[in-house]
């Protein structure tokens, strides 16, 4: 009598791919933007500028009439230029270091700065319009004036370079010291932008 004996299927173990992607979550992620988030940010820079505004037009009720409108452009406009022009400035000079910046990640971090200074200008403007209605001497309102626009673009400067800096964390120090140089230039530049467009303010050329 022939005896059968079960025969031994064997079961397919799943494939592994040796660079199969990690789970969601808890694989690092490369820093970029998508189309809607890069909207997002600018939308938050158009806020920034926006608040400077009010800042503007507070330091315009001095004066009153086309001053408003004056005051309101200039503020805004200190910050949009080194937005507009420092800021991609800075990445094409980072470029040529090969920093590890993204287009992305700069727009994202600059917008959230001018943000920033923008948000801390539309806190300071109730102030600003009290005391730029009621301080008889242009030379006391200009101070205030100058007062408000350092707290608030110093801050704003602050933010963009702890941001930009954690950037450079891993780099090797004679690259990190070439990064941090270009950061210390743009700085000056920064200043000296918004200073030279804030200066087109009438309050600040002794406009009673």
């Amino acid at each position: 009598m022939q005896q059968s004996f079960p025969t031994l299927v064997s079961v397919p173990q799943p494939s592994v791919m040796p660079n199969s992607a990690p789970s969601a979550g808890l694989g690092a992620r490369p820093i970029s933007l998508e189309p809607q988030s890069v909207t997002q940010e600018l939308a938050r820079l158009g806020a920034g500028l926006g608040l400077a505004a009010l800042y503007g037009l507070a330091l315009g009720a001095r004066s009153g009439g086309v001053a408003l409108l004056q005051h309101a452009l200039v503020a805004s406009a200190g910050l949009a230029a080194v937005g507009a022009l420092g800021v991609p400035a800075l990445f094409v000079l980072l470029a040529l270091v090969n920093a590890p910046v993204s287009p992305s990640a700069l727009l994202a971090t600059a917008a959230r700065s001018l943000g920033s200074a923008g948000f801390v200008l539309a806190g300071l403007a109730p102030s600003a319009a009290l005391l730029a209605v009621t301080i008889e001497s242009p030379e006391a309102a200009a101070f205030v004036t100058r007062a408000g626009l350092t707290l608030a673009g110093g801050i704003g400067l602050f933010q963009l370079l702890s941001s930009v800096r954690a950037m450079f964390a891993a780099l090797p120090p004679e690259q990190r010291l070439k990064c941090n140089a270009l950061l210390f230039g743009f700085c000056v530049f920064a200043i000296t932008l918004a200073g030279r467009v804030w200066y087109l303010l009438p309050i600040l050329q002794g406009a009673a």
